[in-house]
């Protein structure tokens, strides 16, 4: 029903990934599977929504979240995801590492320890020292051909005076899932030592066969949860966000923090989301069958030509996370084959943490038969 095989015209719009090569990689003429973006078209209601809006509108002066906002909202949880929300307990923001920074700002104090789990999303370790608190790493573990939560480091760190963990759930870069038993494990460790859990759950909809994502509020009520349309539906551009908070003294320390600061949303974006929600259910099936498909296409196309790259399924997301050790370059020789002798822009391992030089994170959010052009070109460079 939907297309996903051809590949938008997207340079000269200002996008970031088209039109940042030259500032990011040093050259214009990359092909680029970086930034979490996907070059596909948008649903069709959600630009049906922002014409009317703009159309219809005949000004754009001050909003706010009406009703049918937070209807789309909890509709899409309960039926998606089986979380029960009430309007009370979202609370929209611009962005997911906006409402992070307002989170520290206001649930934890100067100096105090915030524990992340490397390899994961490079803008935790930069808003978390932004914010004058304490990076601590509880690095994952590779076990069975997968990552896994190191649980023995992980309470050893929160046994140090952690105040707050903050999850990637499923987790960006490696694509892990988090079972329920995982999760169960890591509320009780929160609960143990007294550590606010905050979970980044904006992947959240892009799910593999065989695998469930579980909203945290599900396991642990008192935690946060940050989520967002904007990855799901590749609206990044118009900052619609939400954290979800039930436990209230949590909440009302929240809502301090984003009206302290003025964080909110414009009209569009809470035009884009009632879109997104009422209609996406399908858009968005199709999306991950597509997705899944091209994850496998790309492991499969890389065993047959370059088995050297290490490179798996994900459970979770469009971003697969390559190994290329088995190649003995250096941290810098690898980025600077994959630039100039690929031509491929890709986010380099050491943006998700120290140690992680030899790994590359592909986005295969693109057209099939363009991932297959940027695959030989990465096979072509390092065969």
């Amino acid at each position: 029903m939907y297309n996903f095989d051809s590949l938008l015209q997207r340079r000269g719009s200002d996008s970031t990934k088209w039109d940042a090569l030259k500032r990011d990689f040093g050259r214009d003429d990359l092909m680029p599977f970086w930034v979490a973006d996907m070059d596909f078209p948008v649903l069709p209601e959600i630009v049906e929504a922002l014409s009317k809006r703009s159309t219809e509108g005949q000004t754009f002066g001050y909003t706010f979240a009406g009703q049918d906002y937070f209807n789309s909202v909890i509709a899409w949880n309960k039926t998606r995801h089986g979380l029960d929300l009430e309007k009370d307990e979202i609370i929209p923001v611009p962005g997911v590492v906006t409402a992070i920074a307002a989170l520290l700002l206001k649930v934890t104090k100067e100096e105090d320890k915030v524990v992340i789990n490397p390899p994961v999303y490079t803008p935790f370790f930069q808003v978390i020292k932004d914010m004058n608190r304490q990076l601590v790493l509880s690095p994952l573990i590779q076990k069975d051909g997968k990552y896994i939560i190191d649980f023995a480091d992980l309470e050893e760190k929160f046994r140090h005076g952690a105040s707050l963990y903050l999850m990637c759930s499923p987790h960006n870069p490696v694509g892990r899932v988090w079972t329920k038993e995982e999760l169960e494990q890591v509320t009780q460790l929160c609960r143990k030592y007294n550590v606010l859990l905050v979970s980044d759950e904006i992947h959240g909809d892009i799910v593999f066969s065989g695998h469930t994502h579980i909203p945290i509020l599900n396991v642990c009520p008192e935690a946060i949860a940050i989520s967002a349309p904007s990855k799901t539906f590749n609206i990044a551009g118009l900052k619609s966000s939400t954290i979800l908070v039930k436990e209230p003294n949590i909440k009302k320390k929240v809502q301090e923090a984003i009206d302290c600061l003025h964080l909110y949303p414009n009209l569009f974006a809470y035009e884009a989301t009632k879109a997104a929600y009422r209609h996406g259910a399908e858009w968005l099936n199709e999306l991950n069958a597509y997705l899944e498909e091209s994850a496998r296409f790309t492991v499969e196309y890389l065993r047959e030509y370059l088995p050297q790259i290490g490179a798996y399924i994900p459970e979770g997301t469009y971003l697969m996370w390559l190994d290329f050790s088995a190649f003995g370059l250096s941290d810098q020789e690898l980025e600077s084959r994959m630039i100039n002798v690929a031509q491929v822009a890709l986010n380099p391992g050491v943006e998700y943490g120290q140690g992680y030089g030899q790994f590359m994170r592909l986005n295969i959010g693109v057209p099939r038969f363009y991932l297959e052009e940027g695959l030989k070109h990465i096979v072509d460079a390092f065969k």
